[in-house]
């Protein structure tokens, strides 16, 4: 199937439906949006399809591995996530979302040491990164440091990221909110 769809994609290169690099990662863009699409309507497996469709065109994307990797992390296939996880900021080391998503997924694989490395550099690569705090938060919570998960919720809400109500609550039964 792989060796159909590269084919097929160096086809069009050939024949001028996808004319030049450009082209390439316009389509490589457009299939992650798709995959984005059927994420969001519960249908995993077109979702993997698209995003691996994206790396047929672009293997360099990635955004691709992100939304692969993403997808692992709902079926709690942690490694398989990890992984590509992996693969995203190799492919650009800049990708926040990538950092976040791959230390949480460390912290649940019992990789504390690494997850949370991962989630500060999501933070400085991007402060206001409100998802990265709330796995920062939880990376804190799971370490029994519970004024730095405090903090970092607070940040996380500032940031406009949604924090469950049932984190929240578990927090407070360790710590009682700190005044602000």
């Amino acid at each position: 199937m792989r060796l159909a769809a590269a084919m097929f994609a160096a086809m069009c290169l050939t024949f001028g439906t996808v004319s030049d690099a450009q082209d390439v990662k316009q389509h490589a863009r457009g299939a992650v949006e798709l995959g984005w699409r059927y994420f969001n309507q519960g249908d995993m497996d077109t979702a993997l399809k698209r995003f691996n469709q994206a790396l047929i065109l672009d293997p360099n994307f990635a955004p691709a591995y992100f939304g692969i990797g993403y997808v692992y992390s709902v079926q709690n296939k942690l490694d398989l996530a990890i992984q590509n996880y992996r693969k995203s900021i190799e492919k650009d080391p800049t990708f926040t979302h990538s950092y976040s998503n791959l230390g949480l997924a460390l912290l649940y694989t019992g990789q504390r040491n690494e997850a949370l490395p991962m989630l500060k550099k999501a933070l400085e690569l991007d402060p206001k990164n409100g998802d990265a705090h709330v796995n920062i938060a939880i990376c804190y919570f799971d370490a029994k440091d519970y004024a730095s998960a405090w903090r970092h919720v607070h940040l996380a809400q500032d940031n406009k990221a949604q924090v469950k109500p049932a984190f929240v609550a578990d927090l407070k039964n360790k710590m009682p909110e700190p005044k602000r």
